[in-house]
């Protein structure tokens, strides 16, 4: 009986945040209201308290359960491969990524700086920890290609960019598929560090 308690639990609290990710996806952080989260999941504001203090609370924990799952995915990744095919594999994961988890990935990258204090600085950690894989992939491949390192911390950035950004036009349902997509960034973005600093030397 005790058992089964513990799981009709970690079913409701699954559902509250399930809902009120999604809340919070469609309205934005800022005009979802606990009312709104509480009419959502059909529970009074009082009931919603149990699961989490606050709606900043609730955006917290939603963004850090989110990373923990990004960084997890990352682990995962074999690192004993050469650097191109591990680049093209953390792209993939990220728009992968998005695709089956759009509303933890839009409000990730839309609302993480509405926390505050440590909870804002443990999300900002955790985001770094993930740029690291992707810096040290791209030193990797510089080093071997015989290219510049200079500001890799920016090139990531901007590969990170580049995968981030579909969240604001691409529909995975529509005409190009998630592995098309992520070959298509991967082979822009290698194009480009490949004439890393050509052609500002044109001018």
């Amino acid at each position: 009986m005790k058992e089964y308690k513990i799981k009709e639990h970690e079913h409701r609290r699954n559902r509250v945040y399930r809902i009120a990710t999604k809340t919070l996806f469609q309205k934005g952080y800022d005009k979802t209201t606990i009312r709104d989260i509480a009419k959502a999941t059909e529970m009074t504001t009082a009931g919603l308290y149990y699961y989490f203090k606050s709606k900043e609370d609730l955006l917290f924990q939603i963004l850090n359960n989110h990373m923990d799952d990004v960084l997890a995915g990352l682990e995962k990744i074999p690192l004993d491969t050469s650097p191109s095919e591990l680049i093209k594999r953390y792209i993939y994961y990220q728009v992968s990524g998005y695709c089956n988890d759009r509303y933890r990935f839009k409000l990730l990258l839309n609302d993480d700086d509405c926390l505050t204090g440590d909870w804002y600085k443990q999300i900002k950690k955790k985001q770094r920890k993930s740029l690291s894989y992707w810096r040290n992939a791209l030193e990797r491949y510089c080093q071997e290609k015989g290219l510049s390192t200079d500001h890799i911390a920016i090139d990531a950035h901007c590969l990170m960019g580049m995968c981030n950004w579909i969240y604001r036009w691409y529909d995975p349902k529509g005409e190009i598929s998630p592995e098309a997509l992520s070959l298509k960034i991967y082979e822009t973005f290698l194009l480009g560090l490949g004439n890393k600093g050509k052609l500002s030397s044109m001018e």
